[in-house]
């Protein structure tokens, strides 16, 4: 009896460890698609790359990619999600007690100019794509909302429709990250554009030069 219970749990622990094992390969394959997509779309364009060049880049036979995602659309999901859940945690950390909607807005737009700089591939992820804005919206759209909404309640942002509002900065932004990765601006085109964002949401202009050009708080307060 004794020796059939020690089997036993030997057994299971084999069997605990193996699966485990299989959930961390699992894990790190999941990740080298993700990385390799990345690149990838960043580099030639989604459209461009195919299945077969993302299993290719991945060093991962192509078969096996279908382990993992349905689609490339299913590819560029999980990496448009992440990345953008990802800096919208750090941008948290750089809004943490600023209470003024106009500085909130601003840190928002220059920490994702900031970003798109200092991680060229995440920028032109963002630009090259087309993004689905139904992606970003379930990112990002839900912190700016309440930002613009909070603005517009305490009557520091004036605007017609906060619906066109949003999307109007949104595309702003995108253009300026654009602009940014092409070298065309100099290095504060994050204060020039978050500055004429608060502008169109109805700051006056010595006030939005002011706000835009305060020092962008470090990540962690």
């Amino acid at each position: 009896m004794f020796k059939s219970v020690v089997l036993f749990s030997m057994m299971s622990l084999m069997a605990t460890t193996t699966q485990g094992r299989n959930e961390r390969r699992k894990a790190l394959t999941r990740s080298r698609l993700l990385a390799a997509a990345r690149h990838l779309f960043a580099s030639q364009g989604f459209e461009a790359t195919t299945i077969r060049d993302i299993a290719a880049e991945a060093d991962i036979a192509l078969g096996g990619f279908y382990n993992y995602f349905p689609t490339k659309e299913d590819v560029l999901a999980a990496l448009l999600e992440g990345a953008l859940a990802e800096q919208l945690e750090l941008l948290k950390l750089r809004q943490a007690g600023i209470d003024d909607a106009a500085e909130r807005v601003s840190i928002a737009h220059r920490h994702l100019v900031a970003a798109a700089r200092e991680d060229p591939d995440w920028g032109w992820l963002l630009v090259r794509l087309d993004v689905d804005h139904h992606v970003i919206d379930a990112v990002l759209r839900k912190s700016a909302a309440a930002d613009l909404r909070q603005g517009v309640r305490g009557g520091r942002f004036r605007v017609s429709s906060q619906v066109v509002a949003l999307r109007a900065s949104g595309g702003a932004l995108l253009g300026v990250i654009q602009g940014a990765l092409r070298a065309e601006f100099p290095a504060k085109d994050d204060c020039v554009h978050a500055e004429g964002v608060l502008r169109s949401f109805g700051v006056p202009p010595d006030e939005a030069a002011e706000v835009a050009r305060r020092p962008l708080p470090p990540l962690g307060g």
